[in-house]
């Protein structure tokens, strides 16, 4: 390879390296090397999973590893160009085991001898690349078994978010590249050699309407998470599947909060049969514990929850010790927390523990009004997650034809996600949907939407109450919603056949 090709190459290869994959400077560090590069006919060994563009980008670099490993590295001796060799050597070494990470995460269990062969591979690989990465300041060479661990957190956190944050509006992908940072900061490499460890316990406050996906978001922040590897044992420190613990706050009562939280000893109250270790004990220190509804717990629950992120420190109901949780903290709400300050329900230094680094889903009808054809993503999705990917492909289309038909122009789905994989269930099961009026707020052609059914009533009455529960979450919220009493509210859901 040409040198003044190769300066490119390494110029930006060191920044493609550790950008942020669903940032748009990824998309141009790629335009712009395939400019300068250009294109290769009859492209052999290429990988599908990468798109045409990409495949181009490995070509260039495996050709500039080459020009280097035969004798061109010795014209590059300045600390800056050995911080670009490094950057690419990292760059090809993770991409010539993509296939491999991607076993191993499908894989699901932890298999000792799967992750000692692929140790073994990178391994190999770094002492091919010697004589590329001798010069760098980075220790992630020192120690395999941490570039093998880095690897393995950058293909899962890839994958989480490109299969379950899905759409390609430009709000999907902004809150995609905020996830990612999330998880990685905006300086990955520094993230990959030092601040891992303790980003990884940084809280993290997503907030969002009710039915947005916030559980989603936090899912996907918590299977991304960095889990070291020991290469005498030949297991990961942690099973990130196994790791997400969430906890839905609205749905427990104040006691059941403190002793599913922190835990309690048996006969500490009424009803305390057997010691309960709680969810902070039990998560571990690479778990992740996810706190739904943030903004329903009383104050006393805030009080011990600020403790946890000032310190990590807790203690079980009825115990005189102290433990101590070194895990990750995700919050969530629909509520406008500063509101909530400023009106005496939320505790000022228990949001300001919280929010250091926050996330914020998206609105159904703000991702449509974008670009209406994103509902044909998301019912794609909600498909693949009931009937598989075959399923999906055979139900989608026919699926998104019907809500058009049903669905009113500029309908803002005040439910959000839940409400269209709700609108999905009732589609393929009945081949109707009924969307949910609130007063005013909504407007829509009543004939429309009436033309196909013969509800009486009091299947009305079960169908709105369903819808509202639905959307609000819970029988509490959907009460106060609708203003009738939660009883009632219960009675007709139950009546509809969902509880």
């Amino acid at each position: 390879m040409e040198k003044s090709k190769l300066d490119f190459l390494l110029e930006n290869i060191h920044s493609l390296a550790f950008v942020n994959p669903f940032a748009e400077k990824r998309d141009e560090i790629e335009g712009a090397i395939i400019i300068q590069m250009g294109w290769t006919e009859n492209l052999q060994e290429t990988n599908s999973k990468f798109t045409k563009e990409f495949n181009q980008v490995l070509y260039w670099v495996e050709q500039g590893e080459h020009s280097l490993l035969s004798g061109m590295v010795n014209g590059y001796e300045s600390s800056v160009r050995a911080e670009q060799m490094a950057s690419l050597a990292y760059f090809s070494l993770y991409h010539e085991h993509v296939d491999d990470l991607d076993a191993l995460i499908e894989s699901k269990e932890s298999d000792s001898i799967s992750n000692r062969k692929l140790f073994r591979k990178i391994e190999s690989g770094i002492k091919r690349r010697r004589s590329l990465v001798k010069g760098a300041r980075s220790a992630l060479w020192e120690k395999p078994e941490h570039l093998f661990a880095c690897f393995y957190q950058l293909r899962r956190a890839f994958l989480c978010l490109y299969n379950q944050i899905v759409g390609w509006s430009e709000p999907m992908r902004a809150l995609r590249a905020r996830v990612w940072e999330s998880v990685f900061t905006k300086d990955m490499l520094s993230y990959q050699q030092w601040m891992h460890q303790s980003v990884g316990r940084f809280p993290t406050l997503i907030l969002g309407p009710t039915g947005s996906g916030k559980e989603i978001v936090a899912r996907a922040i918590g299977l991304s998470r960095f889990i070291p590897y020991d290469p005498k044992s030949g297991q990961f420190a942690s099973n990130p599947i196994k790791s997400f613990c969430p906890v839905n706050l609205s749905a427990l009562t104040e006691t059941l909060i403190e002793s599913e939280l922190f835990g309690h000893r048996k006969g500490s109250f009424t009803g305390a049969m057997r010691d309960h270790p709680g969810i902070f004990k039990t998560a571990g220190q690479y778990g992740t514990v996810f706190l739904d509804e943030i903004g329903e717990v009383p104050e006393s629950i805030q009080v011990k929850l600020l403790r946890i992120l000032q310190s990590g420190e807790f203690q079980a109901i009825g115990k005189d010790s102290p433990s101590f949780y070194e895990g990750k903290i995700i919050a969530a709400t629909h509520r406008d927390l500063s509101m909530e300050v400023r009106q005496g329900r939320i505790r000022e230094d228990f949001f300001y523990r919280l929010c250091g680094d926050q996330v914020n889903t998206i609105a159904l009808r703000d991702i449509l009004s974008v670009n209406p054809k994103e509902i044909e993503n998301s019912v794609y999705y909600i498909c693949s997650k009931l009937f598989g990917g075959q399923g999906a492909k055979e139900l989608s289309s026919k699926v998104v034809y019907r809500l058009r038909s049903v669905i009113p122009e500029n309908y803002p789905w005040p439910g959000n996600f839940r409400e269209l994989e709700q609108a999905v269930r009732n589609i393929i099961v009945h081949d109707e949907f009924v969307p949910l009026g609130q007063g005013s707020e909504i407007e829509f052609d009543i004939k429309k939407v009436f033309a196909n059914t013969k509800l009486s009533l009091n299947g009305w009455s079960r169908v709105y109450a369903k819808k509202a529960y639905e959307n609000a979450g819970s029988y509490r919220e959907a009460a106060r919603l609708l203003g009738v009493d939660q009883r009632t509210i219960k009675k007709w859901v139950l009546e509809s056949g969902d509880s």
